[in-house]
């Protein structure tokens, strides 16, 4: 549903005060605004499953790995930083980037956590 919402705002914001004749030459741009709200999703679905061994597919490579240790910190650290929960929160329902677990005060609280792989 949140994906959804975010589309619908997506195409009204290229919608707004548009002639109809506008429409029709402005549709790649509205499929673009559309596409585009799918991407934190599917990154957060995607790199998760890539951890799991029977996931079809390549297996992460160095940077992916690393993501992977990081993403596990940041979990970690949410269960008792109340900042990077959060954080953390925002971003697995959307109202959020992904990016928002990068910025400094995030990520200074999260390497300070043991990583839980060991």
């Amino acid at each position: 549903m949140t994906i959804a919402a975010l589309q619908a705002q997506a195409i009204a914001g290229r919608l707004t005060g548009r002639e109809p004749a506008d429409i029709t030459a402005r549709t790649p741009g509205i499929q673009q605004a559309v596409a585009k709200c799918l991407k934190p999703a599917w990154l957060i679905a995607t790199g998760e499953d890539s951890r799991y061994p029977d996931t079809d597919g390549p297996r992460p490579v160095r940077l992916g790995r690393m993501q992977q240790d990081y993403l596990a910190r940041v979990l970690a650290a949410a269960n008792t930083d109340p900042v990077v929960a959060g954080a953390f929160f925002a971003v697995l329902s959307l109202n959020r980037p992904p990016q928002t677990l990068l910025t400094p005060r995030i990520a200074t609280r999260a390497l300070r956590t043991p990583s839980p792989r060991g």
